[in-house]
């Protein structure tokens, strides 16, 4: 686990571009450094990840272009080792209990030349960290809640708006739970 901070991001930018293939133009971010990147003075331990997840808009993460990103900027790779932080190439898949609208919550950045993020807005991260339900994911929604860029009110409206099988929307509920009853 890592403190990213902005000057992580100013020397990753550049090798994303690097071996991300060359059709890839935008990519969504969905995890915490989504959070991070477009609001870089919240506190360090929101910044705090081994990881950044990212997926390919428009183009499907296909076995070759996933094997060269996890060699280059995954896990075990020397810039993980370097950076202390690795990058996570990711399929849509992640994104199917997000709730309706996320698209247009994003906020867009430049990373670098030809190549554009698209950071899910805070609240989709929550959710989705909802869904998970990992201890770790309860307390960051926790302290994301302290910091006033997300709130109660919203989540529980996108939480009310999404249609979520039964199985689904009890997993969030439970979580939800969690982080009130942790408060």
């Amino acid at each position: 686990m890592k403190e990213l901070t902005e000057a992580d991001f100013v020397i990753l930018w550049p090798e994303l571009r690097r071996w991300l293939p060359v059709n890839v133009t935008d990519v969504w971010m969905i995890g915490s450094a989504s959070v991070a990147v477009v609001n870089p003075d919240i506190p360090a331990a929101l910044r705090t990840s081994k990881d950044i997840d990212l997926i390919p808009i428009g183009t499907p993460v296909l076995y070759f272009d996933s094997n060269i990103m996890e060699r280059e900027l995954g896990e075990d790779s020397d810039f993980s080792i370097k950076h202390r932080f690795f990058v996570d190439y990711v399929g849509e898949n992640l994104l199917q209990w997000t709730p309706p609208g996320w698209q247009q919550r994003v906020t867009t950045i430049q990373l670098t030349e030809g190549l554009r993020g698209h950071c899910l807005d805070p609240h989709d991260v929550a959710y989705n960290k909802l869904y998970a339900g990992r201890p770790k994911d309860i307390v960051w929604i926790r302290e994301l809640l302290k910091t006033g860029l997300i709130t109660w009110a919203r989540l529980e409206k996108l939480h009310a708006g999404n249609p979520l099988a039964a199985v689904d929307r009890e997993k969030v509920d439970q979580s939800i739970r969690k982080v009130k009853q942790e408060a």
